[in-house]
């Protein structure tokens, strides 16, 4: 836990999608959350003056992590762990620190700092990353922030279903529909930004429910059980045809599904879709009467390389 109210003087690392920096950055430098430095592939550099609780509710990042000085045989590595702990965001951990790390650095880390090691209850993880050593806060990690949800194996990254909301660019107003909502994870994402949120699958929606969302029906999204230009935004993580489906199961899928997509948005919607099985979604777009595709941004994570791909009505019908 946090005390999420005393001020902290402390430089972090937020890790985001590789894609995604860009959001995170403009999010930080626009809120009160902290001051960015310098984005990298997929993390910000960012000083946090003042309230934690900014930087706890920004839900474009992963992780938050401490960049130690540089390598373990270095004299002065802990120090940054030392300044934190007097009055950066360590000072503001509730109760001891414990943490987890390499077998060679626990007894050093025991001895300067006087931390337990616990690796299966740590709220400090000493690592090393692919731009040096740097300590992981545990209570700032996504799970602690937004609560463990119920997932399947193929369920959206909670970090790109934030990614995707704000492609969306959601309103308070706006009515929101996922059709391939899967457990869920999209519209809590777009939750935060209306209250008007509406889920349909193919298949069970059970874990959606326990995962504390509701207006969920089954149903297919070739057959969207909603009005002509009753939606403002759609938001969709599409069947890739790797876990789920197939590149065969697509082929007839994305047509049927865009062209629902197409009936239901109003004349200035807007629908995010997620997706590796690209050229046949680029292709399904292009022969979808009124939709075009307004922007790709290409996400990575996990292994994973999908792209989320921003879609408008035409000039013809958005303004007919």
């Amino acid at each position: 836990m946090l005390d999420l109210g005393i001020s902290v003087h402390d430089h972090l690392i937020l890790r985001t999608v590789e894609g995604a920096v860009d959001l995170l950055y403009d999010e930080l430098r626009t809120t009160e959350a902290g001051t960015p430095l310098r984005p990298l592939a997929s993390s910000v550099s960012c000083r946090i003056n003042g309230s934690l609780q900014a930087i706890y509710n920004c839900s474009l990042y992963s992780t938050a992590a401490i960049p130690l000085a540089g390598n373990p045989t270095d004299k002065g590595f802990l120090e940054p762990l030392h300044r934190s702990s007097a009055l950066g965001v360590l000072a503001a951990i509730q109760g001891p620190v414990v943490f987890r790390s390499t077998q060679e650095l626990i007894p050093r880390v025991t001895t300067e700092l006087g931390w337990r090691n616990d690796p299966g209850g740590w709220n400090v993880n000493i690592t090393e990353e692919d731009n040096g050593w740097v300590a992981e806060i545990g209570p700032l990690y996504w799970t602690q922030r937004f609560g463990r949800l119920e997932r399947l194996p193929w369920s959206t990254n909670p970090v790109v279903a934030e990614v995707v909301v704000r492609l969306a660019k959601i309103r308070a107003n706006h009515r929101v529909l996922d059709p391939f909502c899967g457990s869920g994870t999209l519209l809590l994402a777009a939750r935060r930004q209306t209250d008007d949120i509406i889920g349909s699958d193919h298949a069970s929606v059970a874990i959606a429910r326990r995962n504390g969302l509701s207006h969920l029906s089954i149903g297919k999204a070739e057959e969207l059980q909603q009005p002509d230009r009753s939606i403002d935004r759609v938001i969709a993580n599409l069947p890739f045809g790797k876990r789920v489906g197939s590149h065969q199961d697509n082929v007839r899928l994305y047509p049927a599904a865009l062209a629902e997509i197409a009936r239901v948005l109003t004349d200035d919607g807007r629908a995010v879709l997620l997706t590796e099985d690209k050229r046949l979604l680029r292709d399904a777009v292009a022969h979808t009467k009124g939709l075009k595709i307004a922007k790709e941004r290409v996400l990575r994570f996990n292994g994973a390389t999908p792209t989320a791909f921003i879609i408008l009505r035409t000039a013809a019908r958005r303004f007919k």
